[in-house]
């Protein structure tokens, strides 16, 4: 009997960080097996667990297949999971039977891809178009709310259609250069001599200019860790789209380092899109260095538009290894830069959640907005919430 099946779950003798530990390792198990699943439902796995007196493993393995899994697909690859992760042997300590064992023990057909990393499977602008034309109220409505860790294949792509609809109007910025304009305080000094030399020097009309205003940069910094990867991939199609809309966005892959994908989300289909990025990332899935990428953010483009002066989105969990100080340094110069940062953390999605992690409490005093990012619904509060803002009718007049 291994290590794991032998250890106690909510008894006496055994520790709430040892069932936080195996809860967490399972389901990185479980998702290298194909199950895609998200941190509320590890969160949700781990209190179902305390809510049990007496916890063995024929009582962990339902928990688990009714809290982790979502459709009966799934049942299989949860099966060869929870035989990998806990051991061949029958029984527990207890003399429970395992689980049945009628289910063959076979991983669930998926596309050809290395756990954890952004979709292979091919498609182009076409298929997009396809999937944006089979949507229908009833699914708009149900894609809307439900989240993106409990989707499967299917509504990943309805909802990526969903994505491609979002027409955020971002904030404004005036700019150094001026440009022609009907009415205005300013005169076009050269234009009126230029016009004056047609009728002898005397100008018939006064040409005005004015300042240039330009729309400001987006940028997303998303968390690419394990737990994060249904949420990471709806902000690259997010991304993708918005960059195809012609906004100025740039986009980066925040894991062991930062890494900058704007020119791999540059291809017209985002399904080519996604087989460049599995390719120029090399640290998806392994962990979160949020203070690390951070500060690489600021240092490297802190002088550039990407960051200067730009509405800044970041979007994790907040669970980071590195030191809370230094990612509390590191918020601190971007906020300083940014012209906005807002942040976007999926766990938000459940109402019962605090932000008491050391990451994310450490960065919360430097971010302007707080959102969940969990699903679709979300991300149109985000569009609302970055949107420039206007002065009503009637404080503009008073």
């Amino acid at each position: 009997m291994s290590e794991r099946a032998s250890a106690p779950f909510g008894t006496a003798d055994g520790t709430p960080e040892i069932t936080r530990r195996i809860c967490v390792e399972f389901a990185a198990t479980l998702r290298g097996h194909g199950v895609e699943i998200g941190p509320e439902q590890t969160i949700a796995f781990y209190a179902a667990l305390h809510v049990l007196e007496r916890v063995g493993l024929r009582e962990l393995y339902w928990a688990g297949r009714v809290v982790l899994t979502n459709q009966s697909e799934q049942y299989p690859a949860y099966n060869a999971a929870f035989a990998e992760f806990f051991g061949p042997s029958t029984v527990d300590d207890h003399g429970l039977p395992r689980p049945p064992r009628s289910v063959p023990v076979t991983t669930v057909a998926r596309e050809a891809r290395t756990p954890g990393t952004p979709s292979t499977r091919p498609g182009g602008p076409d298929d997009e178009q396809a999937d944006e034309a089979r949507l229908t109220p009833s699914d708009i409505h149900l894609l809307t709310t439900k989240s993106f860790a409990a989707m499967d294949a299917d509504e990943q792509r309805r909802a990526a259609a969903l994505i491609r609809r979002l027409r955020p109007e971002l904030p404004r910025r005036r700019g150094r250069r001026r440009v022609p304009a009907a009415t205005g305080p300013q005169l076009d000094v050269r234009r009126l001599l230029r016009t004056a030399l047609r009728s002898d020097g005397e100008p018939v009309r006064l040409p005005r200019q004015r300042l240039r205003y330009r729309e400001r940069s987006l940028s997303l910094v998303i968390d690419v860790s394990g737990s994060m990867t249904p949420y990471a991939l709806a902000l690259l199609r997010f991304g993708h789209a918005m960059l195809h809309a012609g906004h100025r966005v740039e986009v980066f892959t925040a894991g062991v380092h930062l890494t900058r994908i704007t020119e791999e989300l540059r291809r017209p289909s985002v399904d080519a899109a996604l087989r460049r990025i599995a390719t120029a990332v090399d640290d998806w899935d392994g962990g979160t260095m949020l203070a690390t990428s951070v500060r690489e953010l600021v240092a490297r483009f802190s002088g550039h538009g990407a960051v200067r002066g730009a509405l800044v989105v970041v979007c994790s969990d907040g669970l980071d290894r590195d030191d809370p100080e230094a990612l509390r340094a590191a918020m601190r110069n971007l906020h300083r830069v940014a012209y906005r940062v807002v942040w976007l953390n999926p766990l938000k999605g459940d109402p019962r959640y605090q932000p008491v992690q050391r990451g994310m409490a450490a960065a919360l005093p430097h971010v302007d907005v707080f959102l969940p990012g969990h699903n679709l619904a979300s991300l149109e509060a985000m569009c609302e919430a970055i949107a420039p803002r206007r002065r009503s009718a009637s404080a503009a007049c008073a």
